[in-house]
Parts: C-alpha cells; structure tokens; sequence
C-alpha cells in the first residue's frame, strides 16, 4: 500500500519511474550503464559488485555531504589487509561473492580479507576455491562452486527492465555458457 501512494504521488507530479521485476541493484546498474540515470544513490555496496560506475553513499543532508564511489578509482585503494590494484571487474566480483553475498554465503571462516587474500594469490574462483578444499582447514559445502556460478551469473546477467524496449533483458549480454538453471535463476 505505502508503493501504491508512492508510485500516484510520482504519476502525480509527472516523474518518471521503474520498478525493478527483480532485484533493485541489477535495474540501476542497468539504467546507469545505458545512460537513463545520471546518480545512484543508496547505502547497498553491491551496486559497486553489478558494475556501476559511480555510486553516491551515506548522505548526509544535515552537512551537506555524501560519499561518492567510483570504480574508476579502485586502483587506488590500497592498504595493508585490502588492495584493488589491478584487479578487473571479475576478481572484485569473485572476491565479492566469496565473501557472502545476497546469492550464496561465504565459505565459514571467509570474510572479505580472506577472499581479498586468495583471489588475489589465485585469481579466479576455481582455483581459490580448489586451495581452500585442498588446504582442509575450512569446510566447503560440496556444491560451492556450482552454487558460485549461479552468484555469478546473477551479478552479471540477471533480468532488468528496458524502459526503451519495454521488455526484459539481460543486464549485460550473455556471453559464454548458458543454461535453462542460469536463466531461471537469473529471472527467467
């Protein structure tokens, strides 16, 4: 009911809007990326996990402040448990899942330190996740890496809508392996 009074106030006042049909970060990404939105805003870090560019943080409207974040700037990040320095948008997104996301829990005993830690030694999330099991120290759920891959194609190529199209579409296009799971649990 609140949505119904938010959505006439908008039509209302002639303002334009989307609602996501599935997960609100993907749409962003998605209307940042093809040039509909010009900021996002929000307190939800896994926007920076979907791709977007810029992302405006912790608004404080009493000081007049926010942070903004922009992945141009990850190279930059550096310190003595975290460094960014030439990752591409797969290890960041591999070291995000890793660490939990909204797809699929970490492995027990992985925070954001130990993914930073092994996709920076290992580079991908096949072999981090091989050297965990190896390694026998923590317990990997038997299907980890099959449930990674489901994350993965989530952050990827999860459904959006395309106001200019008015339909459904990939947020980005699929490339590689596609399968009747990956789409239905991407919003088939």
């Amino acid at each position: 009911m609140k949505n119904l009074r938010l959505f006439q106030a908008l039509r209302a006042e002639g303002v334009s809007y989307v609602v996501a049909p599935y997960e609100a970060d993907a749409q962003l990404a998605y209307l940042e990326k093809t040039g509909l939105v010009d900021a996002i805003l929000t307190e939800d870090s896994d926007l920076l996990v979907f791709g977007c560019k810029n992302v405006l943080f912790k608004l404080d409207t009493s000081a007049h402040r926010v942070v903004s974040i922009s992945r141009s700037d990850f190279g930059s990040i550096c310190t003595s448990d975290v460094s960014f320095v030439g990752w591409s948008d797969a290890e960041f997104r591999t070291m995000a899942i890793l660490s939990g996301c909204d797809y699929l829990p970490s492995i027990p005993g992985i925070g954001l330190k130990g993914a930073c830690k092994l996709v920076r030694k290992w580079k991908t999330a096949e072999a981090a996740i091989k050297a965990v099991m190896l390694e026998g120290k923590k317990r990997v759920p038997g299907d980890y890496a099959r449930m990674f891959k489901f994350a993965e194609k989530c952050f990827v190529h999860q459904k959006v809508y395309c106001p200019m199209e008015g339909k459904l579409v990939p947020l980005n296009e699929v490339d590689g392996e596609w399968t009747k799971e990956f789409e239905e649990y991407c919003g088939g």
